[in-house]
Order: C-alpha cells, then sequence, then structure tokens
C-alpha cells in the first residue's frame, strides 16, 4: 500500500517537473474570452467596472509573461478571434 502511494506521488512529482509551466494559447484565449464575456454581462456601474479590471489585469498578466515570444502572442490572438464575438454575445 505504501509502495503504490510513493509511487502515486513520484510520478506526480516527474510529471510537474517536465511541464513547461506555459500555458496553451487556446487556453489563455479561453479564459481571456470568459472574462470579456463577463464585461459585456456586467451591469453599469462598479459590477462592470470590476469586470473589466480582472480582463485588464489578466491581459496585463500575459503580457507580462508572453511579450517577448511574439509567435505566442500571435497565436493567443488567433484563439481569441474564435471566441471573442461569442463571449460578447454576438
Amino acid at each position: 500500500m505504501k509502495l503504490k502511494f510513493l509511487t502515486v506521488i513520484m510520478v506526480s512529482l516527474l510529471l510537474s517537473a517536465c511541464g513547461s509551466g506555459k500555458e496553451s494559447p487556446k487556453a489563455i484565449a479561453e479564459k481571456w474570452c470568459d472574462l470579456n464575456g463577463k464585461v459585456h454581462r456586467a451591469a453599469d456601474g462598479p459590477e462592470k467596472d470590476k469586470a473589466k479590471e480582472e480582463r485588464k489585469a489578466f491581459e496585463e498578466s500575459m503580457q507580462k509573461k508572453y511579450d517577448k515570444d511574439t509567435a505566442f502572442m500571435a497565436q493567443i490572438g488567433k484563439e481569441v478571434e474564435k471566441c471573442e464575438a461569442a463571449s460578447e454575445g454576438k
């Protein structure tokens, strides 16, 4: 029993160490589109302002994290184009 548990822990650690830590363009775009949808669905006033702040913070964090990788940023842009209209209810 302890051997199985130890094996599971070791495999988990090994897999997490092997990951690059880089999110996929699709996952980033989906997150942005979710935040964009919240902005468009929010009532005017504090609710909309809060949603805009969340979206802006996310954009800034992704820009800071991937700014030097222009090809990756372009892929994110293409993925955003696929979901942006739907997130705005169009």
